[in-house]
């Protein structure tokens, strides 16, 4: 799964959303910071769930 985070925009950011899918269980994943995109490989979560663990960092996901 791919979601685009508009308000992602520095390596805070970056780190913020990594430790949250990291807390979540997620184990494969990448945020790209330059295309502000973050690529999710999970059977674990649904893309509700995934979006949901974002969002509750304050970021909007497209």
């Amino acid at each position: 799964m791919e979601f685009v985070v508009e308000n992602m925009s520095c390596g805070h950011c970056k780190m913020t959303i990594e430790k949250a899918l990291k807390e979540a269980g997620v184990t494969t994943f990448d945020v790209d910071l330059s295309n502000k995109t973050v690529r999710v490989d999970s059977s674990e979560l649904s893309e509700k769930e995934l979006i949901n663990v974002i969002e509750s960092k304050g970021y909007h996901v497209k």
